[in-house]
């Protein structure tokens, strides 16, 4: 292995068939890589998947009218989460291949109108924060309160999405902290989880970056500490490779720029800090 790119005892590959040599070099390819240039690298990678899901059904079913192969693709990128009763619009293929990151883009300025503190987590800021990856929604964490629902979805419905009753009438008595919304054009989908007020979710969201997208609309986004944190968290309760992966990814492309202090006192008070310590191991 070139000089600098050892791996240390533990250290473990995304992958099972992903030599340490190739791991590590690649994940030094990426720590070259600016901010802007992983976002460019995640928005071409999820576009590209959803490239491949419709081409996939254009060539099943070539006699197909447009609409058929809309609501098909809807179906098969949307999966459990195409909601009841949604009915896709537009004929143009070019707009059912938006990434996440776009539809980031295009959410950011409705939630400033608002006035509603958030911030982009889950898959989108892995990718960013770590190793790009498709992903099927957009994870936003909210700060909302009761009287600021019915504004919200009337801003979002507004912009084309669509919002289940339902699901509204949960948000909006607070029995549900989840609302999943779709754009009718675009097909993309994302979940708004209405923050919780607990310490910690009170500090992930003071501590939450706008990152710029040259000058193009920006978005809040989590920061790296604490998507590692969060994603611990939610490993906790399973066993998902994906989440660990996440993990590992972050871990090695932020390196020295994490503030270990941080982590290591949040892990402690969460009860993760065996986790934290096997992450921290295994990322080298």
């Amino acid at each position: 292995m070139s000089q600098g790119l050892t791996a240390k005892p533990g250290y473990r590959c995304q992958t099972e068939d992903t030599s340490v040599e190739a791991d590590v070099y690649l994940f030094n390819r990426l720590r070259q890589l600016t901010q802007q240039e992983r976002v460019i690298l995640a928005s071409a990678q999820d576009r590209n998947t959803r490239r491949l899901c419709l081409t996939g059904i254009e060539w099943r079913y070539p006699e197909a009218p447009l609409e058929e192969i809309r609501d098909r693709f809807a179906r098969a990128v949307l999966s459990e989460q195409f909601p009841p009763h949604f009915q896709p619009i537009g004929l143009d293929k070019t707009m059912w291949v938006q990434d996440s990151i776009s539809l980031a883009q295009t959410l950011h300025p409705i939630f400033e109108a608002a006035d509603l503190p958030y911030y982009i987590s889950g898959g989108v800021a892995s990718s960013i924060h770590g190793e790009a990856r498709s992903t099927r929604d957009l994870d936003l964490v909210i700060q909302i309160q009761e009287d600021q629902v019915e504004a919200l979805v009337t801003a979002l419905r507004s912009a084309g999405f669509y919002c289940p009753d339902g699901a509204v009438e949960e948000v909006k008595s607070f029995r549900s902290k989840l609302l999943n919304i779709t754009h009718t054009e675009t097909i993309a989908n994302a979940d708004l989880y209405v923050m919780e007020p607990s310490p910690f979710s009170q500090s992930q969201m003071a501590r939450r970056r706008l990152l710029p997208l040259d000058g193009q609309a920006g978005f809040w986004l989590i920061s790296a500490e604490d998507l590692i944190l969060q994603k611990l968290l939610w490993r906790r309760n399973s066993t998902s490779e994906k989440q660990w992966r996440d993990i590992l990814g972050v871990l090695k492309v932020q390196t020295t720029l994490l503030d270990y202090a941080y982590l290591l006192e949040w892990a402690e008070q969460l009860r993760i800090l065996d986790a934290l310590n096997q992450a921290l191991l295994e990322a080298g």
